[in-house]
């Protein structure tokens, strides 16, 4: 039997709880009840199937496996840590901060890295929204990372193997995921505006 009791929680979303791994601290574990499992059973195929195609890890966490207990099941993943070993900001936190011109720059072309990462490797996000994306703003670049929210949502994933339709998704929950969050956010917290 599993027994997370003692393990450090960093996060807790509707479905599962989010620790840190008790025996590697670059790594975490994320944990649904069997009964509440829907969005992990989906990440758990959908990480396997990117791992079988060869898909580098690059801006999404690395996927070590599964973690079952009698009543869980969970997904074990790569820590995403900032350069000081610290949990980075997701993006609505950073863009609550005051960003200079340079910085502002390298969150947009973090943000356009992303993009390009997901569409040259047809990464289908089901949920892309601002607390799935972390900031890791060092001196001369900014990544962003999609570290939760994976995988299409469909009983059929067609997009996941079709990647002209994959493409598709992903270019569109992209403008929406623009339009109505980053940019308006953006433009209400920053005096500059967006490129």
């Amino acid at each position: 039997m599993l027994d997370v009791s003692e393990w450090h929680i960093i996060g807790r979303g509707d479905e599962r709880t989010c620790y840190q791994h008790p025996y590697d601290h670059a790594r975490c574990v994320k944990i649904s009840r069997l009964a509440k499992a829907k969005q992990t059973r989906r990440e758990l195929r959908y990480f396997r199937r990117l791992k079988r195609q060869g898909v580098p890890f690059l801006l999404i966490p690395e996927f070590f496996g599964a973690v079952k207990g009698s009543d869980m099941i969970g997904i074990e993943q790569q820590l995403i840590l900032d350069d000081e070993g610290k949990l980075p900001l997701n993006v609505a936190d950073y863009l609550v901060k005051p960003l200079t011109p340079q910085q502002a720059d390298h969150f947009w072309a973090g943000l356009g890295a992303l993009k390009t990462y997901l569409l040259t490797y047809n990464v289908v996000p089901c949920d892309l929204v601002m607390s799935n994306l972390l900031v890791i703003e060092r001196e001369n670049a900014t990544t962003v990372m999609l570290i939760d929210g994976l995988g299409a949502a469909e009983l059929i994933p067609l997009s996941e193997y079709i990647p002209w339709l994959g493409r598709h998704k992903i270019r569109r929950k992209w403008a929406r995921f623009m339009a109505k969050i980053v940019k308006p956010h953006f433009v209400i917290n920053q005096s500059r505006q967006p490129l």
